[in-house]
C-alpha cells in the first residue's frame, strides 16, 4: 500500500533530537515492496504550545529554522529509507514558512505542504477556528501552484478549504495545474468529527482530480471509538464503509486512496495514540487488502491501495515549476 499521511520526517527529528532512533529505525523496516511501497512523509510544524504539547519539548527552537529542521529530516530518511520506496516530502502546518522559504524548500525536495493545521495562522485555519485565507494565505497558496507543490486540504475548515479551492480554480484558468488532494480525511456523513469532510467538500476535491486519503484512525472512523471501546472487525466494517461511500458519491474509485496518520510514537505524550490504528504498521498492506477484498476484485484493490496514490506521488514529483502568465 501507499500511505498518503505519516509525520515520518517528524519523528526523525525527534529521534535526532533524543540521539535515540530505535522506534524509527524499527519502524522504517515497514517500507518495502511487499508492504508500506510509498508514503508522503510529513513533517509538523503547528503553534509553539501544540508542539511542546505533541512532541519533543525541544521540538522547534527559533535558533533553529524551519527549512534548516526540513533538511536535516530529509538526510536523515534519505539514509535510511529503501530507494525503491516511492515517497514525497510534505509540511504540515506552514505556521513559520515564508512564501520565499518555499522557494528553498522547494529545492531541497518539498513537494505537498497542509497549510494549517487545527489553530489560525498568517495565512489561514484550521478545522477548530473559522476564519478563511489571509491575503497573505491567497498569495502562498499561489505561489505553491506556481511551484508545482500540492496543497493538502485535510486541516483546513470550511472556509479555508473553500478558499484553497477557489485558488486552485484560478490557477487552473491560467494552466497552472494546480494539485489538490486531502491526505488524511474520512466521509463526515458517517463519522462527524472534525477533518472528516463533507459531501460537497468531498466533491470540489473529485471535481479537481483529487485524490482523499481515507484513514484508518479509529476515532475518525466511528465516533469515540477508543472511549466505547469499539470490536475491531465492527470498525473495520466502518472503514470499508468510508471507501463505500465515497465510491458512491465520486461514482468510481478512481479518486480513493489510503492513509495511517499513525502517531504510536506520540504513545509517551499520550496513551490514547497507540490505541488509534485499526491495522498494524507491520502488516498494514496484507491487512488493508484483506478488509478490501470483502467488496472489491484484486484490480480494485490495486487501485485503492496503490495506483491512484501513485498517480499523485508522480505527478508531485515530477511536476515543473510553471510561472504564471
Amino acid at each position: 500500500m501507499i500511505d498518503l499521511h505519516f509525520d515520518l520526517l517528524t519523528k526523525l527529528y525527534i529521534s535526532y533530537l533524543d540521539d535515540d532512533f530505535t522506534f524509527i529505525d524499527e519502524f522504517i523496516k515497514n517500507y518495502n515492496e511487499n508492504n508500506v511501497s510509498g508514503v508522503i512523509a510529513n513533517m509538523c510544524f503547528m503553534s509553539k504550545e501544540e508542539m511542546k504539547e505533541e512532541y519533543h519539548k525541544n521540538y522547534f527552537n527559533e535558533k533553529v529554522s524551519p527549512v534548516e529542521m526540513f533538511a536535516l529530516a530529509k538526510k536523515l530518511l534519505e539514509d535510511r529509507i529503501d530507494k525503491n520506496v516511492n515517497v514525497v516530502l510534505s509540511i504540515e502546518g506552514c505556521d513559520y514558512i515564508s512564501i520565499s522559504d518555499l522557494d528553498i524548500l522547494y529545492n531541497l525536495g518539498l513537494r505537498a505542504i497542509a497549510p494549517v493545521w487545527n489553530e489560525k495562522n498568517i495565512y489561514g485555519s484550521g478545522n477548530r477556528t473559522k476564519e478563511g485565507l489571509s491575503k497573505l494565505g491567497v498569495k502562498f497558496i499561489w505561489h505553491a501552484f506556481e511551484l508545482g507543490i500540492g496543497v493538502d486540504l485535510s486541516h483546513a475548515n470550511l472556509k479555508t478549504f473553500d478558499d484553497i479551492i477557489e485558488v486552485a480554480k484560478c490557477a487552473k484558468s491560467v494552466e497552472l495545474n494546480p494539485i489538490v488532494y486531502a491526505s488524511d480525511s474520512n466521509v463526515y456523513n458517517l463519522c462527524n468529527r472534525d477533518r472528516n469532510l463533507t459531501d460537497k467538500q468531498l466533491l470540489k476535491i473529485k471535481e479537481l482530480n483529487g485524490i482523499v486519503g481515507i484513514m484508518s484512525n479509529k476515532n475518525f472512523i466511528y465516533k469515540d471509538a477508543i472511549k466505547n471501546n469499539i470490536d475491531i472487525e465492527v470498525l473495520k466494517v466502518a472503514y470499508l464503509n468510508h471507501i463505500k461511500y465515497l465510491e458512491n458519491l465520486f461514482g468510481d474509485i478512481n479518486n480513493i486512496a489510503v492513509s495511517t496518520d499513525d502517531m504510536t510514537f506520540c504513545a509517551c505524550k499520550d496513551p490514547d495514540y497507540a490505541k488509534c490504528p485499526i491495522f498494524d504498521y507491520n502488516s498494514i498492506n496484507r491487512e488493508l487488502s484483506n478488509v478490501l477484498l470483502t467488496n472489491y476484485s484484486n484490480e480494485e484493490v490495486k487501485r485503492i491501495l496503490n495506483i491512484n496514490a501513485k498517480n499523485l506521488i508522480d505527478k508531485l514529483n515530477n511536476k515543473k515549476k510553471v510561472k504564471r502568465k
